[in-house]
């Protein structure tokens, strides 16, 4: 964690040693003891607190969902595309039928038309 090597250490005790004695090193040694280890429980808490708090299966589920929206945006998208293509393809032969029925309705009423008037002037 913060790289120290065994010379470090023992320099560290070598100080230590001269500026609180031998009779109180002991006790110091103790101190810094437990300092150390409620450091230590302290960060295994956080660590404890955090993995709780954002869990693999948690993520694996988010991706997973992130998954399933963005396939279905895509499936969306292509049906979207379908439909435009298609009624794209019925306008045109709407217009044609359309075309083609007032064509019909227009020579068959000259030639209805027509009958009645030979009709009539029968």
């Amino acid at each position: 964690m913060f790289d120290v090597g065994m010379f470090e250490m023992i320099m560290i005790g070598v100080i230590a040693l001269l500026i609180l004695g031998p009779e109180r090193m002991p006790e110091a040694a103790r101190a810094a003891g437990r300092w150390v280890g409620k450091a230590r429980g302290f960060i295994t808490g956080i660590k404890a607190d955090v993995a709780s708090q954002m869990s693999v299966a948690e993520l694996n589920e988010l991706r997973q969902l992130r998954n399933d929206l963005s396939s279905a945006q895509t499936e969306l998208n292509k049906f979207q595309q379908k439909s435009a293509e298609t009624l794209n393809e019925q306008v045109p032969l709407q217009a044609t039928a359309a075309e083609s029925l007032t064509k019909s309705n227009s020579t068959g009423e000259t030639a209805a038309g027509d009958k009645k008037n030979k009709s009539n002037k029968a």
